[in-house]
């Protein structure tokens, strides 16, 4: 090609091919470090060349900013960044990757390295769009060029994957695992090798021991007589003869012996090998291995004493033992069984038999039961109650059944366990679950709680009604020390005096306190009466505390408002007394006649006991200023002749004693002598809070109209003294009664909590 013409783009050797090359070719490189194709130095396009060309992954990282460059094998280790990676910088890569080659790549471009190798290196590789795990020999080698300035152009990875070499290797590790686990599982514990023609026993170091043998010299060979000694007396000529009959016919052989040990103890050992023949038929060589069962001749000498002792047992607690061979259709019953289920000596004991027994609600069960338990794919055991009819009396009976399913190749082959008759135990249970019940409806119509103290542990349970009354949440662990500030300040020596009495061996007084507690998280006072008992040991030792407790915060609050009530009483009795000494000595003063002294002592007392009805209702709590006018109005013509007006306020019971008193005086003279003594008059009652700062005030003014014209009375009555006097003392208040020409006109101010 001749100076200024133009220059071809550089192809690529004919042996490259696949779709890396295709996408190399492809390629726009001048966005890249490296530049367009057709300026790549010689050393850079047989670098390419080479890897695109290798059947291995290989990949090319080139100039400074190690741009990137690989082949159809080296794609796979790429995961899902195939084909973007390709002529992406070593910089676009991630942290990660970067922190882990950065400093490889720069020692190896920098000329400070020739390069570094890897072997076994995992790596995710995407097969197939699987990704699964690779094993890889991976080196990083230097390309010259000599127009770099270090003289090194890149980094060729060159990849083999050794994946099958390192899996035979493990496999292989993982076999001989097995293999030694085989045979720590089956027992094995020696082995040996007899040169029969040369007459030595070759055999590992527990072989050599339990043969009271040199295991040193027994590794390298010794003759037979030196291990024959350590045979049992009584075993020597069994063996020997079985060793004979392997030896002439070439079979394998199996048998246990005992060996004596140094220490005169005796050994049980399993053994199995083979002999085998020259190709003249003649004995050549005898190998096998022993197994040390020795603990399982031991096992199954106390089994059978365990056997003899199980017939005992199960005869001393009532327990009939049964066998079934499913597949042989063969079932045994014991004397035991037989009499459970009512069956006579010679009666066979079938299974159409026994479902027949069955009670028939039961009898789906028990099918079921002995299914899942037979089933080599199901439980393998039952555990069943049921009822039966009993076959000699038809007597309605409990059983209770325990049993074992064995089996061989996954047929069931015996199905052995224990029957008893538990219809006196069901019944009993039973009755202790009535008991319980009632006991515990009893203890919740009681609203008890109960608790139970391990003084040893210090741990206490409580019933959820006893969480709820200390304020706990049900379930959260308790003790003592976090119980006792719940205890009310006043009550706490009290209540740990009680303890402490009934703890003491020396007193152990029944514990029973009243006292109360402040809700931990519901901050509720509560009243609780408490009695417990203390159990001890035979040493005098304090073992259990055991208690209940009832919530009696209602009966304390109700003796406590009937303590109150009685005070009350006594307080309302006397004043009434003394309201009623006063009305009479007014009443009966001499100025008026004795039919209208009468008449006005009659409707005083009557007013006196509408305002103590009024109260009554509400339990001498106070009254509504809205009811007390209600009710004199009512007396008087109601809504026809009174006019209510005023917000609802709330007047303690000695203000509404005595505004109700105050309010008949004023309807009586009104009937006499006002507004209700025609059929046009009207009155009204307005009220409302004074204004005034301080302790809260009632003003209450009472106004009539409609009535005859009003003139001043020339003396006042019982009634006006009552109202501006006794009135105003009464209630820290003041009365005023005005004689208005058009009607008169009452304004009273009273304290609302007189």
């Amino acid at each position: 090609m001749g100076e200024g013409g133009e220059q071809a783009t550089p192809a690529m050797t004919k042996i490259v091919g696949g779709e890396m090359a295709a996408r190399v070719r492809a390629f726009d490189w001048s966005t890249t470090p490296l530049g367009a194709r057709e300026t790549w130095s010689p050393a850079l396009r047989l670098a390419v060349d080479i890897v695109l060309a290798s059947n291995f992954p290989m990949a090319l990282r080139w100039g400074p900013e190690l741009v990137l460059i690989y082949n159809d094998a080296y794609a796979p280790a790429l995961h899902e960044r195939h084909p973007v990676s390709l002529g992406q910088r070593l910089s676009d890569a991630t942290p990660a990757f970067q922190a882990t080659l950065r400093s490889l790549h720069d020692d190896i471009l920098a000329g400070r390295s020739g390069g570094y190798a890897f072997e076994r290196l995992p790596l995710k590789v995407l097969r197939d769009g699987v990704l699964e795990t690779g094993y890889f020999a991976i080196n990083y080698s230097p390309l010259p060029d000599e127009s770099a300035p270090s003289g090194v152009g890149g980094v060729l990875v060159a990849a083999v994957e050794i994946s099958r070499s390192v899996e035979a290797e493990q496999t292989l590790r993982r076999t001989q695992e097995r293999y030694q686990m085989a045979r720590e599982a089956a027992g094995v514990v020696g082995a040996w090798e007899w040169d029969m023609k040369a007459n030595k026993v070759y055999a590992d170091a527990r072989y050599a021991e339990l043969h009271n043998v040199d295991p040193s010299l027994a590794e390298r060979g010794l003759p037979v007589e030196t291990f024959t000694p350590a045979l049992h007396p009584e075993d020597i000529d069994r063996i020997s003869k079985v060793a004979a009959a392997s030896a002439a016919t070439g079979e394998t052989f199996s048998e246990e012996y005992r060996l004596v040990q140094a220490d005169g103890s005796v050994r049980w050992i399993y053994t199995r090998g083979k002999a085998y023949l020259d190709d003249a038929g003649q004995p050549s060589r005898n190998a096998g291995v022993i197994i040390d069962v020795t603990e399982r001749k031991q096992v199954e000498a106390e089994l059978a004493a365990a056997r003899v002792d199980l017939d005992l047992a199960a005869q001393a607690a009532g327990l009939g033992r049964w066998v079934i061979r499913p597949h042989l259709g063969q079932r045994y019953w014991d004397a035991r069984t037989r009499a459970i289920f009512g069956l006579t000596e010679n009666e066979a004991p079938s299974t159409s038999r026994f479902l027949a027994l069955v009670h028939p609600d039961d009898r789906e069960a028990v099918r079921d039961a002995m299914a899942a338990a037979t089933d080599p794919h199901g439980t393998g055991t039952i555990n069943l109650d049921y009822r039966i009819h009993r076959a000699n009396d038809g007597a309605l009976r409990w059983i209770e059944v325990f049993g074992q399913a064995f089996f061989e190749h996954e047929v069931c082959t015996r199905f052995v366990g224990v029957a008893s008759d538990v219809t006196d135990r069901r019944e009993a249970v039973e009755r202790l679950l009535s008991q319980e019940e009632t006991l515990r409806l009893a203890i919740d119509a009681a609203d008890v709680g109960t608790w139970n103290h391990d003084l040893q542990s210090g741990e206490v349970r409580l019933s959820d009604r006893c969480y709820a009354m200390f304020g706990v949440p049900a379930g959260e662990p308790v003790s003592l020390e976090s119980l006792m500030p719940l205890t009310h300040p006043a009550d706490v020596q009290r209540t740990r005096d009680a303890i402490a009495r009934a703890l003491d061996p020396a007193v152990r007084a029944e514990y029973a306190v009243e006292f109360r507690v402040i809700g931990r998280d519901d901050h509720v006072e509560r009243w609780l009466s408490v009695k417990g008992k203390v159990f001890f040991d035979e040493d005098g030792k304090p073992r259990r505390f055991l208690g209940a407790a009832v919530n009696i915060t209602e009966r304390k609050r109700a003796e406590l408002h009937l303590r109150l009530l009685v005070n009350e009483l006594n307080h309302r009795v006397k004043n009434s007394l003394a309201t009623i000494q006063a009305i009479a000595a007014q009443s009966f003063n001499g100025q008026h006649s004795m039919a209208e002294a009468q008449e006005a002592f009659s409707n005083r007392i009557v007013a006196l006991a509408e305002a103590h009805d009024l109260l009554t209702r509400e339990n001498w709590e106070g009254a509504d200023m809205h009811d007390v006018a209600c009710r004199v109005a009512a007396l008087h013509g109601g809504d026809a002749r009174f006019e209510l007006n005023g917000r609802a306020i709330r007047l303690s019971p000695k203000t509404a004693l005595s505004l109700s008193m105050a309010l008949h005086e004023l309807a009586t003279n009104a009937v006499k002598y006002g507004a209700l003594s025609g059929p046009d008059g009207r009155i009204r009652i307005a009220w409302d809070l004074a204004p005034e700062p301080g302790a809260p005030r009632l003003d209450m003014t009472w106004t009539e109209r409609g009535g005859p014209p009003v003139t001043p009375p020339e003396r006042r009555g019982f009634g006006s003294r009552l109202i501006e006097r006794g009135l105003a003392a009464e209630l820290s208040g003041a009365a005023v009664i005005d004689f208005q020409p058009e009607g008169v006109v009452c304004r009273i101010r009273a304290l609302l909590e007189a």
